[in-house]
C-alpha cells in the first residue's frame, strides 16, 4: 500500500517560486489509500516540478520503476549526464540509497495502476522498469504503463521466457544485463579485445591494441577488409581518438576500433 515516508526531505529548489510561471498545478486525485510518498512538500505530477529553466536540453525525464542494482545503476548513470530522475519502488531502504542521483522519489506499487496514475508516470517520455526479483510484478508493470500510453518502455528481464512475456506485453525495448554481459566478457576473454559491443547477431564492435600488421604502415581500410572482412573505423593515438587518414602511421601504443561480423571479428582478434 502506497504510504508516505518519513525519511522524505523537502526539495527545496521545487518549493517555492512566486513567478505567476512556474506555480505549481494542484495536487492530483487521490487513490482511497493512504498518500503516496513523495520526496517533497506535496503530491503533485513529477513533471510540474521540473521548471523550464531547470530542464536539461534535449534530455527528458526518465522514471525508474524498482531501484535495485540495475535501476539504482541507470539512475546515477542518468543523474551523472543531467537528466532528470523519478524513482519509484515499494522499499524506502532502495530509495533512501539511490536518493543522491533522484530528482524525486516515491514509494508506491507499481503494480497498481491508480498508484502511476497519481504519480503522472504516463507524462513521462521514458520510463525503465528494473524490477527483477518478481516476475509478476515486472509484467504487471510493465501492462500497467502500455495501458497509460507510455510510449518508449524500457524493462529488464530475468529469462527468455520472462523477455518473450515482457515482448508481447508491449516493452519497446527488452535487456537482459546478466547475459549479455557474461557473452560479452567471454568475447574479451576468447581474444585479445578490450572492449567488445555486440548490435546485433550480425555486427558487431571490438576494441584493441593495433595489429602488428598495421603497425609502421600507411592505413589502409579496403585492404583490411578484403583480406579479414572487418572495418577499421577510429584509431587512437595521443590520447584521443580521431577517423582512420590514409596517410596516419599506426605505432605499437595505438589502440583501433574495428566492425564487422563477430565471427570475422574474433578470427582476426586471435591472429
Amino acid at each position: 500500500m502506497p504510504r508516505r515516508s518519513s525519511s522524505a526531505s523537502s526539495c527545496s529548489w521545487a518549493a517555492s517560486d512566486p513567478s505567476p510561471s512556474s506555480q505549481r498545478s494542484p495536487p492530483l486525485p487521490r487513490a482511497s489509500t493512504t498518500p503516496i510518498l513523495q520526496k517533497g512538500p506535496t503530491l503533485v505530477n513529477p513533471l510540474d516540478k521540473l521548471l523550464p529553466s531547470a530542464r536539461p536540453i534535449d534530455l527528458p525525464p526518465v522514471a525508474i520503476i524498482g531501484l535495485g542494482r540495475f535501476g539504482s545503476a541507470m539512475a546515477e548513470e542518468l543523474h551523472s549526464h543531467g537528466v532528470d530522475v523519478l524513482g519509484i519502488d515499494v522499499e524506502e531502504k532502495l530509495l533512501h540509497d539511490s536518493d543522491p542521483h533522484l530528482t524525486d522519489s516515491f514509494i508506491a506499487d507499481a503494480t497498481d495502476p491508480e498508484a502511476l496514475k497519481q504519480l503522472g508516470v504516463k507524462d513521462f517520455q521514458q520510463v525503465v522498469i528494473g524490477i527483477g526479483s518478481s516476475l509478476e510484478a515486472s509484467i504487471l508493470t510493465a501492462s500497467n504503463l502500455v495501458e497509460l500510453g507510455v510510449k518508449d518502455i524500457w524493462a529488464k528481464a530475468d529469462s527468455d521466457a520472462h523477455a518473450r512475456i515482457l515482448t508481447r506485453v508491449g516493452v519497446n525495448h527488452v535487456v537482459r544485463p546478466e547475459r549479455d554481459t557474461g557473452r560479452r566478457v567471454a568475447h574479451l576473454l576468447s581474444g585479445r579485445f578490450q572492449d567488445y559491443t555486440v548490435f546485433d547477431q550480425g555486427y558487431a564492435m571490438i576494441t584493441l591494441r593495433a595489429p602488428k600488421e598495421l603497425v609502421n604502415h600507411s592505413l589502409n581500410r579496403h585492404s583490411l577488409w578484403a583480406k579479414h572482412r572487418v572495418q577499421l573505423v577510429a584509431v587512437h593515438s595521443g590520447n584521443q581518438w580521431a577517423p582512420p587518414f590514409a596517410d596516419h602511421q599506426l605505432s605499437p601504443d595505438d589502440d583501433v576500433i574495428l566492425a564487422g561480423a563477430p565471427a570475422d571479428l574474433e578470427r582476426f582478434g586471435r591472429r
